[in-house]
């Protein structure tokens, strides 16, 4: 878990500043290459956890896509031309976002109560993503070059990182299998043929839509508004990620799912609202990023451990696949389709400095608003993340 977002966060959160230096002239580069992962997350990861539910050990399956999506991630900055990174990035990212489902299968099949032991285990992820923004934004950028987000290196990290999972994968031990029962009959369509859980994915699919801008220009902006170090600056949000996840299994005790992905959802409206009407606050800015726990932990944290509690035993690693496709696949996905037209209306550049208009971010906030709202109104599920709660 430290490995793969360690791997993950060394290069995806600097990217933007790398493709923005290496090919400044292409203003659609930063945005086409932050819409790969999504694309390849519709493609492969629902393929992943099919393959897993049948006849593929999920960790053995995990340590090859883990050593092909890291050797695709050395090689990325050498391919030449923004064409062929796109193609690498592409192909890395197939391998990616299918093994990060099945990443949480296998720790969720190992577990006795994941809604209470879960957030312990993907406490060392956020550990890593931690570990990774300092690494780049402060060790790195003193002693080996105040530039180095812009260099190969951040993808070398990266890959190497995820060489070394395929490498865990192969000391571990397959979590033994349940007998599925017959509600396994139907695959996918039995998962779909759930209400409640098709709901989710809609409203899952709807509300990751604002969440890319985040992902593409959060370090971009915090730049445009004078933080210095942005990378380690940005780590504030995974630190608070380490107080929420240790909330996470109290909250999941005493309130049901749908109550802590509002909140959650709430919290992505304040960020994006705080960002458009204090973008010179240093306070401000912090607390936004600080907030990054409850924004991640309450609604994709949650939403793993909902998926987990609705899938019939012997389609969790599907139902896992499924809400990435979802989440990171096609909700990003969308999200990234639209940033542009954000981009060209509110984003300026004066006098060499990038300006970002307040409706920028109020947009995507207006839009959480009204989904939380929504949500709240029609999606109507009292199911519990823990044994305890539902005991």
């Amino acid at each position: 878990m430290f490995l793969t977002f360690f791997g993950w966060g060394v290069f995806f959160v600097p990217m933007g500043s790398y493709l923005a230096t290496i090919y400044p002239k292409d203003e659609t580069i930063i945005g086409a290459a932050y819409s790969m992962g999504p694309l390849a997350a519709m493609i492969s990861a629902l393929l992943a956890g099919w393959l897993a539910d049948r006849s593929f050990s999920p960790r053995l399956l995990l340590a090859v896509l883990s050593a092909l999506g890291g050797l695709l991630l050395v090689y990325a900055p050498h391919a030449g031309g923004p064409s062929a990174f796109q193609g690498v990035l592409f192909a890395h990212s197939l391998c990616f976002f299918a093994a990060l489902p099945l990443l949480n299968s296998v720790v969720l099949a190992s577990l006795d109560d994941p809604g209470r032991q879960f957030g312990a285990i993907r406490l060392w992820g956020t550990i890593g993503w931690i570990v990774s923004g300092v690494l780049v934004g402060t060790v790195l950028a003193k002693y080996y070059d105040p530039a180095v987000a812009t260099q190969p290196v951040i993808f070398y990290l990266g890959g190497a990182a995820l060489v070394l999972v395929a490498g865990c994968c192969l000391l571990l031990a397959d979590p033994v299998k349940k007998e599925a029962g017959p509600a396994v009959s139907g695959g996918l369509w039995k998962l779909l043929g759930d209400g409640k859980f098709l709901l989710f994915l809609v409203f899952s699919v709807l509300f990751c839509i604002p969440l890319a801008l985040y992902y593409s220009y959060a370090n971009t902006f915090l730049k445009s508004s004078g933080i210095g170090q942005t990378e380690t600056f940005m780590t504030a949000g995974q630190v608070s990620e380490v107080v929420f996840l240790a909330l996470l299994p109290l909250l999941a005790a005493r309130f049901s799912a749908k109550t802590i992905l509002l909140f959650g959802m709430a919290c992505w409206a304040l960020r994006y609202w705080l960002f458009a009407e204090f973008p010179s606050s240093g306070l401000a800015l912090f607390t936004a990023i600080a907030i990054h726990g409850a924004c991640y932990d309450f609604f994709f944290v949650t939403g793993t451990l909902y998926a987990d509690r609705k899938a019939p035993e012997g389609l969790r690693n599907t139902a896992q696949s499924v809400v990435t496709w979802a989440t990171l696949g096609l909700g990003l996905f969308i999200g990234n389709r639209i940033a542009p037209l954000l981009h060209e209306r509110f984003i300026t550049v004066v006098d060499g400095k990038t300006v970002f208009a307040k409706e920028f971010w109020l947009y995507p906030s207006a839009f959480a608003l009204v989904l939380l709202v929504v949500f709240a109104v029609v999606f109507h599920d009292d199911t519990r993340l823990s044994d305890k709660a539902n005991d």
